[in-house]
């Protein structure tokens, strides 16, 4: 109440955390993620344990630099961790009963083949694109990769539109965040999706999260720098705008076509050039996919009904 977050953050679940879905993960319409840096000064000194920043779907703490994190990393947690008292307050996992203060991970290992002077390049990009993002979630103008100053709005539309067209599954229930592996990250993203149903960023783990930054980082920069955030030898095609519109289904072409009214007018031209070379009919393409989506729905549900 102090933080005045339930102001702030009007869907901030009430026990801080949702429930972990088994896989160490948190899951909800808002995730937290903490510094285990912030926790310990909290606790030194009698102050709060999660500030108002800990609902913001970030990847980087942006007071001590550190990597987020939103589970226990000394076990795998079927429960969210939960506030105890002991000589004083303690932010705990409720599974093994560790002070999350104390789990110190300084996030995912750098992928080893590469060169060691990619990942520091690697490292300043995506963590000055997460202070970027930042200040669009706390609605402050904000530059963005490749175009430059943007509106808050714009920097939020441009994200959500890309991480939807890199997440979505395609008819082998992969997704294009699989052919991007950055230095930063030890394994490439491996995204089986089960569903179709969309993914935000802001329900992304603070790993994946860096996954799909430096996806999109990827995709808005000139070539060395997407080179870079991808991992895509010279040998091969870089990783642009364009290549995503031409190599996505149709359906997220027609997606991103549609809601592309919200980015820059710099990105607009270009998925407008798309949209004009191909002639996709946009209102066709997307209502076809729903007709279909429906009916594979419908087809679940009568499977479900036989088993049960």
């Amino acid at each position: 109440m102090r933080l005045a977050l339930k102001r702030r953050w009007p869907w901030l679940v009430a026990a801080w955390l949702p429930r972990t879905d088994g896989k160490g993960r948190a899951r909800g319409e808002l995730d937290l993620a903490w510094c285990h840096v912030c926790l310990a000064e909290g606790h030194a000194t009698g102050g709060a344990y999660l500030d108002a920043e800990a609902a913001l779907p970030l990847v980087f703490c942006r007071r001590h630099g550190t990597w987020r994190q939103d589970f226990c990393r000394r076990c795998q947690p079927h429960h969210e961790p939960r506030f105890s008292w002991r000589s004083r307050i303690e932010f705990t996992c409720t599974d093994c009963g560790v002070p999350l203060r104390t789990n110190h991970w300084s996030g995912p290992k750098p992928a080893s083949e590469c060169p060691s002077e990619d990942v520091p390049r690697a490292l300043n990009l995506l963590f000055a694109f997460d202070g970027e993002l930042r200040k669009a979630l706390l609605g402050r103008s904000a530059s963005l990769t490749g175009v430059g100053q943007v509106s808050a709005r714009q920097f939020l539309a441009v994200l959500h539109g890309l991480t939807r067209a890199l997440l979505a599954p395609d008819i082998n229930r992969t997704s294009r965040i699989n052919l991007f592996n950055s230095p930063l990250l030890s394994n490439m993203p491996d995204h089986d999706p089960q569903t179709w149903e969309e993914q935000p960023f802001h329900e992304l783990s603070p790993a994946y999260r860096a996954h799909v930054s430096c996806a999109v980082i990827a995709l808005l920069s000139d070539e060395p720098v997407s080179r870079l955030m991808s991992g895509v030898r010279p040998a091969y095609e870089w990783h642009s705008l364009e290549w995503l519109l031409a190599s996505t289904p149709k359906w997220v072409q027609a997606m991103l076509i549609q809601n592309c009214k919200d980015w820059p007018a710099p990105l607009r031209v270009r998925v407008g050039l798309h949209h004009s070379r191909t002639g996709l009919d946009v209102a066709d393409i997307l209502a076809q996919f729903h007709v279909w989506l429906a009916e594979q729905e419908q087809r679940q549900r009568e499977r479900v009904s036989l088993i049960g």
